[in-house]
């Protein structure tokens, strides 16, 4: 590399700073636990060195994070919030936008997606104990991929020479979730040990088991008065119980070889499995089949609600997400240069075969019911208790939902670098071969025997949200199907549906990219500029399937077609000043791209006349386009610690909307709904982080660690919708606000955490007015970690997590209409560390 500043980087062969830089900045010369203090170190040591902007999470000496999964440990950073899944974090939103818009890389090679339509990849599928850095890059170089909108989101695991020779690490532990009243074990074990200085072996294994519940409440609202497009009245309510036990299952092998100062070859190879097995039962009432009347101050009366409007409804199935990843490359450093080189592979995959759901009606008298909905939660008063009988319910029908995702990527890359005595020239070539085939099914079975649902019962299920009526066990319901399955069919008239559920979402698509690139990096004193262009073509094919309903309900299916090609011309230029007395200014202007999602993209269509609705696929729609602006300046306090204030803007150019309309031309009088390339999306931003150790601080104090960190985001969208022109939009999973915390504690073997993350409320999806748009309501996250060392090898540790208890809310138009909450309760985990 060219002659740098002394906080130059030092990157190995797989693109991560390597051991020396990390290790070089902890040094404890007495033993005592300092988990936080070192992974604070580290992270601080990765975003000063890097040259772009970025922000990362480093694992502490014993390779530990505070977190379950990369996604919630990402989190913590400026400018990153997440997603949730069943209380877990599951999609990482970097600067307020879609998951969609990030790239995500294990070890140097782009992971792929279960999700059937998406491009979003689920980070809770990765446990933290298979990784040993994690980072988000905000301002991507012209050297790494250009599909970072959002930003890169780089998976690095260990390498035996991140650690001080022989290695060997475990712990167990045990959690208790409030809800489930279940406690659920984790064990893991790391081993590493580098021979004779010049090759390493690294090998990771952990696996995680949760058994949980959470409490579920839905709402549906429609308009009461017409005349008053923001009365709104609850036409359905459900009630749902989720029953999860949770498996997560990793591991890691690595391999690294170096002969001599000159040379590296390695290895990466990771894997993680995440099996879900989940009962969900839920009762529903369907209060727009009675007869609706308004009583004033919120309340409304349901009169002659029919008894099949209310039904108990019990679904179980078994998810498998499997993710693969290897990499095999090396360095060489020749005569003038360094040449490095990567080939790559990903297999990601998901197997939803067993998803069934038994429904029955109520067979009782008519009813009568209130509804207030002065609370948030629509409250829910019936005339009658017997629905929460099993004994009057009829069967209904059985709903047979399996789905298979697959998804896998070779790619290859090559980089040569040419060094003189204050400037570098970094060429490179990437090639990425795509192939992912998804199928959707979903069968409805209503000829058969009838079935007796208090063969069915179990306890009475607790809910937060209200009553369930009498449980029912999912093992019995599997029992009877795995004993009856065969005696049930589907009626002539279900047939049609049956079939179009079956085929409308398949697809089979292959995506080829090639870039290149050209990049400089001149160091200027204690500048450093980097420049340089990358250029990225796309060949997409897909195929998928035309279904259609003609005007006597005939079906017509035939094979869609359908292929595109694109190239984008990405230049950046970045700037970096270090005045080597800890202040560090940067600044870059360069342009990204996102494709368009799978589901967006895919030739499919689906036309019922009879329902006068068409669904189809949009192969002609362009990526995403955004030019990118960012400046920072980061003061570093000692080792540790970091003040830093960013400012970034982005103009995204032809952001994908979904839009249904009646003025189709090609299908006129019809709802169509397709995805189109809307008009401009705006970001504009600012990103605030300080951490520190309070050291000047006398004795004990000195082991107090603070840190605080905001996003505040403007962002303007137009959806390009003819109705809701005066409207104003934020972008779509956008949150205005996003603050995180922590206070710490470390002195001799005693280490303690409180963290906390704020989200704000932001918009889920766009409805026909105001009254209809989908918000995903404020959260609040709130951590505590306690750890203490009894000895050099062993510690005990104390978590304890959503410690307020907060729900996933949405709600529709107003805070005041609740659309769902889910609640999750606390867990609380124990466990033992032993290090060897």
């Amino acid at each position: 590399m060219a002659s740098a500043p002394a906080r130059a980087e030092q990157v190995g062969p797989d693109g991560s700073a390597t051991a020396a830089a990390a290790a070089a900045a902890i040094d404890l010369d007495r033993v005592e636990v300092r988990p936080q203090l070192e992974a604070q170190t580290r992270a601080v040591e990765l975003k000063r060195d890097a040259n772009g902007i970025q922000d990362a999470v480093a694992s502490d000496s014993m390779g530990d994070y505070p977190d379950m999964n990369v996604a919630e440990s990402l989190q913590r950073l400026p400018g990153v919030s997440v997603t949730r899944d069943q209380g877990e974090g599951r999609f990482v939103v970097v600067r307020g936008l879609d998951a969609a818009l990030n790239s995500v890389s294990i070890d140097g090679i782009a992971v792929g997606t279960p999700e059937d339509s998406s491009r979003a990849a689920p980070l809770d599928v990765i446990p933290t104990d298979s990784t040993e850095r994690l980072r988000v890059v905000k301002s991507a170089t012209p050297d790494m991929p250009g599909d970072a909108i959002g930003g890169s989101v780089v998976v690095e695991s260990a390498s035996a020479f991140d650690r001080d020779g022989r290695s060997l690490k475990g712990k167990v532990e045990a959690s208790h979730q409030q809800l489930s009243g279940e406690t659920s074990p984790k064990a893991a074990f790391n081993y590493s040990e580098v021979f004779n200085d010049t090759f390493g072996v690294a090998l990771g294994v952990n696996y995680q088991k949760r058994t949980f519940e959470s409490d579920n409440t839905e709402v549906a609202y429609d308009t009461y008065d017409d005349d008053r497009q923001d009365d709104l009245v609850a036409t359905e309510l459900q009630r749902r119980k989720y029953t999860i036990e949770r498996e997560r299952t990793g591991a890691n092998l690595n391999f690294d070889w170096r002969p001599d100062e000159d040379n590296r070859y390695y290895l990466r190879t990771l894997y993680s499995r995440f099996d879900d097995a989940e009962t969900r039962q839920r009762t529903v009432f369907a209060l727009e089949d009675g007869q609706i009347s308004a009583l004033g101050n919120g309340r409304y009366q349901v009169d002659e609600l029919p008894a099949d409007a209310i039904s108990k409804r019990m679904r179980y199935r078994t998810k498998e997400e499997n993710t693969f990843a290897a990499s095999l490359g090396g360095e060489n450093r020749l005569s003038g240069a360094v040449l490095d080189y990567r080939v790559g592979y990903t297999k990601t995959r998901e197997r939803v075969n067993d998803e069934m759901e038994a429904r029955f009606d109520y067979d009782g008298d008519d009813l009568s019911a209130v509804i207030d909905q002065n609370s948030g939660i629509p409250g829910l008063s019936l005339s009658d208790a017997g629905w929460m009988d099993s004994s009057n319910y009829a069967f209904n029908r059985v709903v047979l939902s399996p789905k298979q995702v697959d998804d896998s990527e070779r790619s290859a890359q090559v980089n040569i670098r040419f060094d003189g005595d204050h400037a570098s020239y970094k060429f490179g070539l990437l090639g990425r071969w795509r192939e992912r085939a998804v199928n959707v099914d979903e069968t409805d079975l209503r000829k058969g025997p009838a079935v007796d649902l208090t063969e069915w019962n179990g306890e009475t299920l607790d809910h937060r949200g209200g009553p369930l009526g009498q449980g029912m066990r999912s093992a019995a319901m599997r029992r009877w199907w795995a004993e009856n399955g065969s005696l049930y069919s589907e009626r002539s008239k279900e047939a049609l549906g049956n079939t179009m559920a079956s085929l409308e979402e398949d697809y089979t698509a292959n995506e080829d990219i090639l870039a290149a690139y050209a990049m400089g990096t001149w160091d200027i004193g204690a500048l450093r500029v980097i420049g340089g262009v990358r250029v990225e073509n796309t060949q997409f094919d897909a195929t998928g399937n035309q279904v259609d309903v003609d005007e006597d309900g005939d079906l017509l299916v035939s094979p869609r077609l359908a292929s595109s090609s694109y190239t984008n011309v990405l230049p950046g230029l970045h700037l970096r000043y270090d005045t080597d007395n800890n202040w560090v200014l940067r600044g870059s202007v360069n342009k990204t791209v996102a494709r368009p999602s799978f589901g967006d993209i895919s030739p499919r269509l689906s036309v019922n006349v009879q329902d006068e609705e068409v669904r189809v696929g949009n192969p002609q729609l362009d990526p995403y386009e955004s030019t990118n602006l960012d400046f920072s300046v980061e003061r570093y306090l000692g080792d540790s610690g970091i003040v830093s204030l960013g400012l970034f803007h982005k103009s995204i150019d032809g952001y994908i909307v979904e839009v249904t309309s009646k003025n189709d031309s090609e299908y006129p009088g019809m709802d169509v709904t397709r995805s189109l390339n809307g008009d401009k999306a705006k970001v504009f931003g600012a990103e605030f982080n300080w951490q520190q150790q309070l050291s000047f601080l006398p004795g004990a104090w000195s082991g107090l660690l603070v840190g605080a960190s905001g996003t505040w985001l403007d962002t303007d969208f137009d959806p390009g919708m003819a109705d809701r022109a005066r409207d104003d939009f934020t972008l779509p999973r956008a949150s205005k606000n996003v603050y995180s915390a922590h206070v710490g504690y470390e002195w001799g073997g005693f280490s303690t955490r409180l963290a906390g993350v704020y989200r704000s409320e932001y918009l889920d999806s766009i409805g026909d007015s105001q009254a209809f748009d989908i918000y995903v309501a404020p959260h609040t996250q709130l951590d505590f970690s306690l750890d203490y060392k009894f000895s050099k090898n062993v510690s005990l540790y104390l978590e304890a997590s959503n410690l307020l208890d907060e729900p996933l809310e949405l709600y529709q138009g107003v805070r005041s209409r609740t659309l769902q909450n889910e609640e999750y309760g606390r867990t609380y985990a124990i466990g033992l560390k032993v290090a060897l």
